[in-house]
């Protein structure tokens, strides 16, 4: 059961990745992006407004990796008997926290590579997909010299969000 979810979840990031790419305009000609449009086209194509946007954010992949979330679990609605509720809550969880999990690894990647001359490309095209997350923060903390710590507050700001949601969602959020 554990490796079903796990499946699960990487389907989910990997549309939501799909959706961060978009949004952020990352170079199109790039193989990971190349690889990503490939892998989620035939999905995408099937909805009836692929185009769906909220200002320059696309919710395309995020509403098929909602769906999947929400398939999920119905599936284990019937055959476990859980409450609507339940489901709902579970759905949310997965969803939330597969984002999480992408954000972080995403800017860990970018931070990681930055340090190594023959990574500098990959460091830029990361960039250019976390650029929509950090570009908040660096209008308020700008890069000091060469030092941008706006990868630091980011993820210190998803930790403490991590902790916000384990209050709320309680059991739930430990279930993934």
């Amino acid at each position: 059961m554990y490796f079903l979810f796990l499946a699960v979840q990487a389907l989910v990031m990997l549309f939501q990745l799909r959706s961060l790419l978009q949004s952020s305009s990352a170079d199109y000609y790039h193989p990971l992006t190349q690889a990503v449009i490939k892998l989620t086209d035939p999905i995408i194509k099937r909805l009836p407004r692929r185009g769906l946007h909220i200002g320059s954010f696309y919710l395309g992949g995020f509403i098929v990796a909602l769906f999947i979330c929400m398939a999920t679990f119905g599936a284990l609605f019937f055959s476990f008997k859980m409450s609507v509720q339940e489901m709902v809550i579970l759905t949310l969880v997965m969803f939330i926290k597969s984002f999480g999990y992408l954000v972080i690894c995403l800017l860990f990647a970018q931070a990681l590579s930055s340090w190594l001359p023959s990574t500098r490309a990959f460091s830029f095209y990361v960039g250019q997909i976390t650029a929509i997350i950090t570009a908040p923060v660096q209008k308020i903390i700008p890069p000091i010299g060469m030092i941008d710590i706006s990868l630091m507050v980011v993820l210190i700001a998803i930790f403490a969000l991590n902790r916000l949601f384990f209050g709320i969602f309680g059991i739930y959020w430990l279930a993934f």
